[in-house]
């Protein structure tokens, strides 16, 4: 990323090819004497003159970098191994050993130690994790970072009381009190339980339970950030946690609603010229950046038949997580064509940054709807 001066530069230069009014160390004396956000409006102002932008979007006073990459594109054979010069980013193996006996005991299971483990790649991935297990108990935790992924406990290693159903009220319960467990100083912020369920038909047939839980920025959640719990009834054993921490950069809301159909209607009409529409709808969201819009436009036959991840590869973008306007394209019916598609416009770059072949929010509506989810 350039610096401000460096912008400057280049503003300086295409300024002079119109207007000698200033020398060059006058521009900058006067300039960097100032404020930071006085700088960058003067910026501002010279690139609207001149027409010319620097890959950089300026709103009032502050400048919002273009934050879009194109993919990169993994193999399936990608190997999983850590080279030397990421170990030295990584937590040592004494490290990473303190914290997965830390990790099992907060979750309740005390009397287990950590007794092997290996630092890895996770799958298709950059990112490196350690790996361990305890007599009963698998884990990984970032290898970075040393927080908490995963834990797995396979059932039969409880015993499980013949008398193991419990109530929905009960298992809400219960998924609070392990939530706020494995929450301590390991997961920050204000989270909501979005799913409870059972995985038999009834409370008292159901000898596991699951819930998620998903973290609140006021009135939107971010799916992104979220805990999920599977434990065994009664006496409460975790069977299996999963955490994600794609954190939400709370970016600004900058492109209005209208702004945001505009963009995403000239990138359609780009991408899908022969699609008739028949009707947009728009909604305010927080979304993980991903590489659907990219590959629907590069490689759309491949794309729109299923083919990409079965013969291409993964494509993966930067894991970033964004409040982005969710613009819905309905098209017209057309055999063997998806009937709509959805675009992910930042709420502050405009930006596409990612969609997807449904409309994110019928999930949230099915989740909502699910009679098997028991909230």
């Amino acid at each position: 990323m350039k610096s401000n001066k460096e912008y400057l530069e280049e503003i300086y230069l295409r300024k002079e090819e119109v207007s000698n009014t200033k020398k060059k160390d006058e521009f900058y004396n006067t300039t960097f004497k100032t404020s930071k956000y006085k700088v960058l409006k003067i910026a501002a102002t010279f690139v609207m003159v001149l027409g010319v932008t620097f890959g950089t979007i300026y709103a009032g006073k502050e400048a919002y970098q273009n934050i879009w990459q194109d993919p990169k594109k993994y193999s399936y054979s990608v190997s999983q191994e850590v080279s030397d010069e990421e170990k030295q980013e990584c937590i040592s193996e004494e490290e990473a050993n303190e914290l997965g006996n830390k990790y099992l005991k907060q979750v309740g299971l005390e009397d287990e130690k950590i007794l092997n483990q290996n630092l890895s790649k996770e799958f298709l991935s950059d990112k490196n994790e350690w790996g361990m297990s305890s007599k009963i108990a698998t884990m990984t935790i970032d290898a970075k970072t040393g927080d908490l992924k995963t834990i797995q406990v396979p059932t039969w290693n409880y015993k499980i009381p013949y008398n193991y159903g419990i109530s929905r009220e009960e298992a809400k319960e219960v998924a609070y009190q392990l939530f706020d467990k494995i929450k301590e100083d390991n997961i920050e912020g204000d989270y909501e339980l979005v799913t409870l369920r059972r995985n038999m038909e009834t409370d008292e047939a159901s000898y596991i339970w699951y819930s998620e839980f998903q973290r609140k920025y006021g009135d939107l959640i971010n799916p992104n950030e979220s805990v999920f719990i599977g434990w065994v009834p009664t006496i409460n054993g975790i069977y299996q946690i999963k955490i994600q921490r794609d954190k939400f950069e709370n970016n600004e809301i900058v492109k209005t609603k209208e702004e945001a159909i505009e963009i995403a209607k000239e990138k359609d009409r780009k991408v899908a010229p022969e699609r008739t529409i028949k009707n947009i709808d728009v909604d305010m969201r927080i979304e993980k950046m991903n590489a659907e819009v990219y590959l629907r436009e590069n490689k759309k036959e491949d794309y729109e038949n299923g083919k990409i991840l079965k013969e291409d590869g993964v494509y993966k973008t930067e894991e970033r997580v964004r409040r982005v306007w969710l613009v819905n394209i309905e098209y017209e019916k057309q055999e063997d064509k998806m009937d709509s598609f959805t675009y992910f416009v930042d709420t502050t770059t405009g930006e596409i940054i990612g969609g997807a072949m449904y409309d994110p929010r019928d999930s949230e509506e099915t989740i909502k709807n699910d009679p098997n989810n028991l909230i």
